[in-house]
């Protein structure tokens, strides 16, 4: 469950509803007296992300990780507090 004073960050293409792992999404849901009402979401794509070549999407890879950091759900802030 999410609760007020959390972040989610994702990047995931096939569990977490991203294109692709340079784009990295952070969800960040919006409660009005208790419950969430809508959720804000910020994309942006890095040029690096990890994996087997500079860049991120080698020609020759074989499998996602090959590309990079594969995130699924992280919560990025919890209570609030970046999660360092």
């Amino acid at each position: 469950s999410i609760k007020e004073g959390e972040v989610l960050v994702s990047n995931h293409p096939q569990l977490a509803g991203g294109s692709h792992l340079p784009d990295i999404t952070v969800i960040t849901p919006v409660f009005h007296e208790g419950k969430i009402i809508f959720f804000v979401a910020s994309r942006g794509h890095h040029a690096d992300i990890g994996g087997i070549a500079p860049g991120s999407m080698p020609p020759h890879s074989n499998k996602l990780e090959d590309e990079g950091a594969m995130i699924i759900a992280f919560k990025l802030v919890r209570d609030g507090k970046f999660q360092e």
